[in-house]
């Protein structure tokens, strides 16, 4: 069980190397930064929501390695002079990417978005996606916030 335990430690580690080296290469060679949604506090959101079921699914949930991903990402920037900004993930799957119109009932379900006011339509995740990386617009000359 510790030879596995290490390999699959190993294994996992290099993988979030090569993930972060990826990511900060790319928005070096387009000048531009690196926007994460901040996950501080995933496993307590994700077990006081009751979501998690099963034995597999939590062990599959909880051994992902955010923070680790993160440190990699911001140290690797930090290197490469790439500005990292962490975002507040809250309400971001309810505000639509278009007009900025936030509703509760905009998020029709799990994965659809659908915005009450300017009918725009797409996939939950894409649209979050794309208000982290509008939130993470910041003048040239602030200071980086990395964490």
């Amino acid at each position: 069980m510790k030879k596995r335990s290490g390999r699959e430690k190993r294994f996992r580690r290099d993988v979030n190397h090569c993930i972060s080296k990826a990511l900060v290469g790319t928005a070096q060679d387009t000048w531009r930064g690196v926007a994460l949604e901040d996950l501080k506090y995933i496993r307590e959101r994700i077990r006081a929501k009751g979501t998690v079921r099963g034995k597999r699914q939590r062990r599959i949930l909880h051994s992902w390695a955010f923070a680790q991903l993160r440190a990699f990402i911001a140290y690797k920037a930090t290197l490469a002079g790439v500005r990292v900004v962490v975002v507040n993930p809250a309400y971001t799957s309810q505000i639509c990417s278009r007009c900025g119109h936030g509703e509760h009932a905009n998020r029709k379900s799990q994965a659809r978005f659908l915005c009450r006011s300017c009918g725009f339509s797409a996939h939950a995740d894409l649209n979050a996606a794309e208000n982290i990386r509008r939130a993470a617009v910041i003048p040239p000359n602030a200071a980086p916030l990395t964490g």
